[in-house]
């Protein structure tokens, strides 16, 4: 059985063309059914079968008996379930085989094929993968060890190494800020200007660490009102803007505007009646929200998205430092999985040359019992049974262990046919 991959990603196909080829999570069960049993055809090229669809990638895992009839199945299947004739997408497509398939998944889940180096989201995204498969049963026990494996090898990058350690989002970059300012998140009042995708994030982000007096002031008061319910928060408009400076401990600005929404002489005025409180300001829009003068009043501490910008791309340069030490974790892994892959060559000759043993241990219990003559107590039969056992046991013990350690070596073909021969195991010829 061979593994193989066919698919796109976000380094060799257009996003036009990954969202064309993408599929929604509530069609993946008719997709893997349709693929791994095409017309209701149990016996098809493709014997199991994962689906990874995110928005950065479209890859089809499988394993098969022959990897170019099931790689030209894939195709197909492509092309026939988002109506595209296989000309549109084909050039785009990668494929691997075995080790580069191993490979490739276990770069996947460790962040480091993503667009985003480190991101720890596919990671879910492949669980969630495997996950439907086997709800669906479309994978067995190739495809399962090579998901568990690559989930484990996800797990051990992002507690053994630093790829994941230090944000690529400015909006974390901004949130980090605020709890090393303010440890802990439930006591500092914190204003929030504008809904953007950014502030929303932050928001989120802030609420996940205990943040308590959250208020958000934005224009439109029908979105406004749709995360306060939804979040459960307070949102003015922006005519309660100088009331909430006033409370406020840390602002976080990201609104959109094309003109700044905090001038200095606004800030002055806050700031006159906040009885020497000092007041964290993190401007995240582009153009800026922030009047940059206003920096030179007292108390107040600055910071836009420049600043924020040189810790992300200091923080990519720390994680690309990690590259390293994510791939000596791969290799460790695909070296244990190709293992494992290898000592099934040898596991049919294993349950075969037990299954002699076995054979012959029962034929001479059976001759045993008839010399004796008698019927032999339980206690006695017992015996006799556990003294067949261990003899079986022990002569078995060094051969199969040389034949796993073979296997793992590449000789596991040549060791099966000489075991087979051995033993008079060779499976008969039909005529």
């Amino acid at each position: 059985m061979k593994i193989i991959l066919v698919g796109i990603n976000h380094d060799n196909a257009p996003v036009e063309l990954r969202e064309r080829l993408a599929f929604h999570p509530a069609h993946l069960p008719g997709a893997l059914a349709k693929l791994t049993q095409p017309n209701g055809n149990v016996d098809s090229d493709i014997v199991e079968a994962v689906i990874l669809s995110t928005c950065n990638r479209v890859e089809v895992y499988a394993a098969v008996k022959d990897p170019k009839a099931g790689m030209k199945r894939i195709e197909e299947f492509l092309a026939s379930s988002h109506n595209l004739p296989v000309s549109e997408f084909k050039n785009f497509l990668s494929t691997s085989v075995d080790l580069g398939v191993v490979e490739h998944l276990f770069s996947v889940a460790s962040g480091i094929k993503s667009m985003v180096l480190g991101e720890s989201q596919i990671q879910h995204q492949v669980k969630e993968a495997f996950d439907v498969a086997k709800k669906l049963q479309t994978v067995g026990p190739l495809l399962s060890s090579l998901f568990r494996n690559a989930l484990t090898v996800g797990k051990r990058v992002r507690s053994e190494t630093g790829i994941a350690k230090h944000s690529l989002s400015v909006s974390h970059v901004a949130v980090k800020l605020v709890r090393n300012t303010f440890p802990d998140l439930s006591t500092p009042n914190i204003l929030v200007l504008g809904l953007g995708k950014m502030s929303l994030m932050a928001v989120k982000s802030m609420l996940k660490y205990g943040a308590s007096d959250l208020t958000i002031i934005n224009r439109s008061q029908e979105k406004a009102a749709e995360i306060t319910k939804q979040l459960k928060i307070r949102t003015f408009g922006f005519d309660q803007l100088g009331e909430s400076l006033k409370q406020a401990d840390v602002v976080l600005s990201s609104t959109g505007s094309p003109h700044f929404i905090l001038t200095q002489q606004i800030v002055e005025q806050a700031m006159q009646e906040r009885k020497n409180k000092p007041l964290l300001i993190i401007d995240i829009a582009v153009p800026r929200d922030v009047d940059p003068e206003v920096r030179r009043l007292n108390l107040v501490n600055l910071y836009n998205i420049d600043q924020l910008s040189t810790k992300v791309e200091n923080n990519l340069e720390q994680r690309c430092n990690e590259i390293n030490k994510v791939r000596d974790i791969i290799n460790q892994e695909v070296t244990n999985f190709l293992a494992w892959c290898q000592s099934l060559e040898v596991k049919p000759v294993i349950t075969d040359l037990r299954q002699y043993a076995e054979e012959i241990r029962e034929q001479e219990l059976k001759r045993a019992r008839r010399r004796f003559g008698i019927d032999l107590s339980e206690q006695d039969s017992q015996v006799v049974q556990e003294l067949a056992n261990r003899i079986i046991n022990k002569m078995l013990h060094q051969p199969i262990v040389h034949l796993r350690k073979e296997a793992v070596g590449g000789n596991g073909q040549i060791c099966t046919a000489t075991v087979r021969k051995l033993f008079g195991l060779e499976k008969p010829t039909n005529k």
